[in-house]
């Protein structure tokens, strides 16, 4: 066997050994108690008579569908960006749902074809960035390669829990947007995540506690590459507390990023009810349109 042959094989050997020495954590096995999770919520409060700031960027209507971008103040000194996406002769009664993209360098701006099957089926949709993504890119992500995410952010465990407060915050802020800008009635709000959008929002959903439904796209504990998180930026400390709220999971068999076995399934057993768990033969991608219509028929009667 030659040189180059030999280093190919043992890059495989390791890759291998990696993946089968999936990370974990406690929580996964045991979330924590009431007590301290309600010392996390803290962490997440934010002033809610902090001014919008809403600046609107551009409008466009198409085929039936208006999609606004515009600016908003979250926290101060945190600009978000988001698209709102309605029918072009909408009124304020439709059900709203926020949309949160996953860890991807185009950010909301890869959910459009979501948004857009949303709509079409009686939704309007706020679609926000995440801190470091889309037209929130500061230059931290560097490359958006895998290996670069989890090195600068993913697997630094305070940055990435301050990170998650912020997306939580952002979130609430999203919420009230909706409510006091664009009419929404605050019972007929949802959430929408996908990949890094799910992992974090079962957070963001758990925190907030105002959501009446929530679908998570391709989500889990952990990704093939995290090697651990602090307990407040845990997903198995929130997921169990969405309840009431029910709960609608869509997860691929063979998704290499989010296992099943060891990152999705020992995740969704502490969820609460009602839950909806789906499973379709699928690797870590974008939601086939069967996937969304199942989605949407959910969101429809979760949200009526």
């Amino acid at each position: 066997m030659n040189r180059l042959v030999f280093s190919a094989v043992l890059l495989l050997v390791s890759a291998g050994g990696a993946y089968a020495q999936w990370e974990s954590d406690e929580w996964l096995e045991r979330p924590v108690d009431d007590a301290t999770f309600a010392s996390y919520l803290d962490f997440f409060a934010y002033d809610r008579e902090v001014p919008f700031e809403v600046r609107s960027l551009s409008s466009v209507d198409e085929e039936g569908i208006r999609l606004e971008r515009l600016t908003f103040t979250s926290t101060p000194g945190v600009t978000v960006h988001a698209e709102y996406h309605t029918a072009s002769t909408a009124g304020p009664d439709r059900p709203h749902v926020i949309l949160v993209h996953g860890g991807i360098r185009p950010g909301k701006a890869s959910m459009r074809p979501i948004a857009e099957f949303l709509v079409r089926r009686g939704f309007a949709v706020l679609a926000i960035d995440m801190l470091y993504f889309g037209e929130r890119d500061t230059g931290f992500l560097g490359s958006f390669s895998e290996a670069d995410k989890h090195e600068r952010l993913y697997n630094r465990q305070s940055t990435y829990l301050q990170w998650v407060i912020q997306l939580v915050q952002d979130v609430g802020r999203s919420f009230d947007l909706l409510t006091d800008h664009f009419g929404a009635d605050p019972e007929h709000i949802g959430y929408v995540g996908f990949s890094r959008g799910a992992q974090a929002g079962f957070v963001a959903v758990a925190a907030d506690g105002r959501f009446s439904a929530a679908a998570h796209l391709y989500g889990g504990h952990f990704d093939r590459s995290e090697t651990g998180h602090l307990a407040a930026a845990c997903p198995a400390n929130y997921i169990g507390r969405i309840a009431p709220a029910p709960l609608w999971i869509l997860n691929g068999n063979f998704d290499g990023d989010y296992d099943r076995e060891r990152s999705v399934e020992p995740l969704v057993r502490h969820a609460g009810e009602p839950l909806e768990m789906h499973w379709v033969d699928t690797g870590h991608q974008f939601p086939r349109q069967e996937d969304l219509a199942r989605m949407a028929d959910w969101l429809v009667e979760a949200l009526d």
